[in-house]
């Protein structure tokens, strides 16, 4: 298999790493020039020269304008040889992604969805999961790059499936998040330490590895990114625009959308999705 990686971001860099040391061929491209060395990797400054003569050609960017900008407008897909492979590992939306199937299938090129759970300490330690929409005969074949991205991969069916698993998933995360920064700071209100909630928590049903992963951010309330609060902020706009088309109702996911927009609006959008505890501690009554 040979890989050409559009993407080398927060999540794309420990991604490709882990794909190289499995010992899969790959070429990458970042659409800002980046000074980078990774072991096995041949990086370019082409966009070119990291899709033609590729079997398949991945993508792991910010959002679908990214994907539109290296697809269509930058014209990766019009250098693809016939029949590449094509693998949004990007959450977009489910509209979205058919979309670009169809066009991609249109110019004789396959498609599949294949976004990922999980942040950066997953992604360096290879154990994302993968939530893959498209034909199983293409999902067979991604096999070996799954596995050396993640601890598991999932065929939920055709293309777009992978793209509403991923925002199922996460609309789930951005409701649990913006919960525990609700209960933290009604706690830390009524002077309970936030070590002592956290260890309280720990002991009890709805403990998580979620939290057990923002334990220390918690703690010495520093948020360097590792799922950034606006990417959160842009999935669950995702959702609640997917759930109108199909007329689901989803009445806390739409709540907590509005308090993720004011954080973001404040000024925490770069900050780690936990950071909406900060927002929350702004708005209690003095």
């Amino acid at each position: 298999m040979k890989v050409g990686w559009i993407g080398l971001g927060n999540m794309g860099v420990p991604m490709i790493r882990n794909i190289a040391q499995a010992g899969i061929d790959v070429i990458a491209y970042n659409r800002t020039q980046k000074t980078l060395s990774i072991d096995g990797v041949q990086l370019v400054t082409s966009l070119g020269d990291a899709v033609r003569d590729r079997d398949v050609v991945v993508l792991m960017v910010s959002d679908v304008a990214a994907v539109r900008d290296v697809l269509f407008a930058q014209g990766a897909a019009q250098q693809m040889g016939s029949g590449t492979l094509v693998v949004n590992m990007s959450t977009i939306g489910v509209d979205e992604t058919l979309e670009i199937a169809k066009d991609l299938h249109s110019r004789g090129l396959r498609f599949v969805d294949a976004p990922v759970l999980g942040s950066v300490k997953p992604a360096e330690n290879g154990a994302l999961t993968v939530v893959a929409g498209g034909d199983a005969s293409d999902f067979e074949l991604l096999k070996p790059l799954f596995d050396a991205v993640a601890k598991a991969a999932f065929h939920i069916g055709p293309c777009g499936k992978g793209a509403t698993m991923k925002l199922l998933v996460n609309a789930y995360l951005g409701v649990a998040v913006e919960a525990l920064g609700e209960c933290l700071t009604f706690g830390a209100e009524n002077g309970l330490a936030t070590k002592l909630m956290l260890d309280v928590l720990q002991n009890s049903a709805v403990w998580s590895p979620m939290i057990a992963g923002k334990r220390d951010m918690l703690l010495q309330q520093a948020y360097d990114a590792q799922f950034a609060l606006r990417h959160l902020t842009k999935d669950l706009g995702l959702a609640i625009r997917q759930a109108s088309s199909i007329g689901a109702h989803m009445p806390a996911v739409d709540a907590t959308l509005d308090t993720l927009c004011a954080a973001v609006e404040t000024g925490l959008g770069n900050r780690d999705m936990v950071a909406v505890v900060e927002y929350l501690k702004a708005q209690t009554r003095p």
